[in-house]
């Protein structure tokens, strides 16, 4: 599964999205791949619903988050979406997030070893969270992930 290729297939990026909390983020961030067919719905729900019994376990860096769940729960089909947020929002655990990578993964191999790494090489320099927190348009993403590629 390419990052990449997986937000262009998905028309997945949303920008500069509002969210109350972070149920409602969460929701934002997967709404693209319930649109495409990726996910269903009750792997939004069963998020949240694991978020509340274990805390946010896929905050995976200050500002953001990768919110998942297991195959079983809804993955139609591997895919990525990215979305920001004009505001912050608070995790139960207190961490602040503006900036949401969605993940389905068909299976572990896919999640841990295709999907993570990706992640990690996006995010490795800081410099990637404020031209991400900047970006006004999909493509503005699709060539920033280009460049670190």
């Amino acid at each position: 599964m390419n990052l990449l290729d997986s937000l262009k297939e998905n028309n997945s990026v949303v920008l500069q999205q509002e969210a109350n909390n972070w149920e409602e983020a969460i929701k934002v961030c997967m709404k693209p791949l319930l649109e495409s067919n990726s996910i269903e719905e009750k792997y939004i729900e069963n998020i949240i619903k694991r978020t509340k019994e274990l805390g946010p376990f896929y905050i995976l860096a200050p500002g953001l988050a990768m919110p998942h769940e297991r195959p079983e729960m809804g993955v139609n089909k591997n895919s990525f979406s990215l979305v920001t947020l004009k505001k912050p929002v608070s995790f139960p655990d207190g961490q602040e997030v503006d900036i949401l990578i969605g993940l389905a993964a068909e299976n572990d191999e896919v999640h841990a070893g295709e999907a993570i790494p990706q992640i990690v090489m996006l995010f490795d320099d800081e410099d990637v969270f404020e031209k991400i927190r900047e970006a006004k348009t999909s493509e503005d993403i699709y060539n920033l992930i280009e460049e670190k590629a």
